[in-house]
């Protein structure tokens, strides 16, 4: 029989990682397994894998018809909001800082390792506007599908906008606002965000950046 481990022990422990003693990882093993099981039970149309952490105030609003799935050892901090009509998949042991927001009306993809800081938005829609004689109140939305790939760092109080596709191993810096689809292994940061170093260190060109 294979253990049932916390989402924290499948991530690897950095330099500066605590160890509070047995009994307060007992506790927290305890919280999390109740915690997961209530959250099974009031929301049966969101998939959780084996060992995901969903924190308390988690809001999950999803209509009927939706698929939603986390994979295992998700974390899902206090104040999460999930809203979807669509569908939205999560690989295993991506982390969502406290109240983010993530919203699928269409498709959103968030891949594997991933690191999502508090504060975040991801949204696949936004409201249709291009009519001015009537309010964008009732123009309804526009959506496109939002690819994130796996292993990206998405900073606090970043907004990812529909439409958009951010590569593996990418880094955004804290309050971007990605619009546009941003390349594997960059950093960007800005309003709108953009390109301005490469992960291996290399300053960014034209054709890369842009």
């Amino acid at each position: 029989m294979t253990s049932d481990r916390s989402a924290d022990e499948t991530r690897p422990a950095g330099p500066g990682q605590a160890d509070y003693g047995g009994v307060f990882r007992l506790r927290g093993y305890t919280r999390r397994r109740l915690g997961l099981m209530v959250t099974r039970l009031r929301h049966p149309k969101v998939t959780f894998g084996p060992r995901c952490d969903v924190r308390s105030r988690a809001r999950f609003t999803v209509a009927r018809g939706a698929t939603v799935v986390f994979g295992s050892g998700c974390v899902l901090d206090d104040g999460f909001t999930l809203e979807s009509s669509g569908r939205l998949t999560v690989g295993d042991r991506t982390v969502f800082g406290h109240h983010c927001t993530v919203a699928a009306d269409d498709d959103v993809t968030i891949g594997r390792g991933c690191l999502i800081g508090e504060l975040v938005s991801i949204r696949d829609h936004d409201h249709a506007f291009d009519r001015t004689d009537i309010p964008i109140l009732d123009q309804g939305r526009r959506t496109a599908p939002v690819v994130i790939g796996d292993d990206v760092w998405v900073g606090a109080k970043a907004t990812i906008t529909a439409g958009v596709s951010i590569g593996d191993g990418a880094v955004i810096g804290a309050h971007a606002v990605v619009t546009r689809d941003l390349p594997a292994g960059c950093i960007a940061v800005g309003v709108p965000a953009r390109v301005v170093r490469w992960r291996d260190g290399s300053e960014p060109v034209p054709d890369r950046a842009d």
